[in-house]
């Protein structure tokens, strides 16, 4: 029988959910093969400890500051005409 999970609230974890054991995240490619669904100008995304470790040192990159899009200008407050007129009961 196999191991009982529980989820942060306390409930039973499905069964099924999760990696399974000898899942794999990663694979290897040639980086012949790569070039062929990316090109040489694609940017792939890897860790920063396997690159370092290949000797590559890291600069930081530069940030890219997103400025909010300014905010509509008010529409101008027309005055209500005011209308008198008089109950009669």
């Amino acid at each position: 029988m196999s191991k009982v999970t529980y989820n942060k609230d306390g409930s039973v974890r499905k069964s099924g959910s999760g990696r399974k054991k000898g899942a794999k995240s990663f694979v290897n490619i040639t980086l012949t093969d790569l070039q062929k669904f990316c090109g040489s100008a694609a940017v792939i995304p890897v860790s920063r400890v396997w690159l370092e470790q290949m000797g590559a040192a890291i600069a930081d990159a530069p940030t890219t500051v997103v400025a909010p899009a300014p905010a509509p200008a008010p529409a101008p407050v027309e005055e209500e005409q005011k209308i008198s007129f008089t109950l009669h009961q």
